[in-house]
């Protein structure tokens, strides 16, 4: 697969079954004494998007934001600042697309470490979802965050 005219190797969705995987019982994550799930919210980017969906979140509740933006997970640059700042107050924001296709990479077209948000990968908005409360079930550097989108 070529993105951003470079070659890229994950092409196989699926792992060897002779290979250890941690999933399953194996997983790192644990519903051991979860009553509920942390909420996330999914925000879909669009045209002369502002902050006050993203900060509405946040007020609502949201431990963590994923936005469904364009093609690499792109949105407007005031909708990528009221991230950065929901993201260095600590609420964890995953760049995702809407597109059908595609992956959203990490440091591509988004300084995702300036902004400390993490990039989503081959996931869906809906899949970055469930990943990332799980994720959040326990306390977690944000490097650690997206080892978790780059493994998933």
């Amino acid at each position: 697969m070529i993105v951003q005219r470079k070659v890229v190797q994950r092409a196989y969705y699926r792992r060897s079954i002779s290979t250890r995987e941690p999933r399953g019982l194996d997983s790192e994550f644990s519903l051991d004494g979860v009553s509920a799930l942390p909420r996330v919210d999914i925000i879909e980017a669009y045209e002369n998007m502002d902050g006050t969906l993203i900060d509405a979140a946040v007020a609502a509740g949201a431990k963590g934001i994923v936005i469904a933006g364009v093609g690499n997970g792109n949105m407007t640059q005031a909708a990528l600042a009221a991230l950065a700042k929901q993201s260095k107050k600590g609420i964890v924001c995953v760049r995702s697309s809407r597109v059908v296709t595609g992956r959203v990479g990490r440091n591509v077209e988004v300084d995702d470490d300036k902004l400390w948000l993490v990039a989503s990968e081959d996931l869906s908005p809906q899949k970055a979802r469930v990943l990332l409360r799980l994720a959040l079930l326990k306390q977690r550097p944000l490097g650690d965050i997206q080892r978790i989108f780059e493994e998933y």
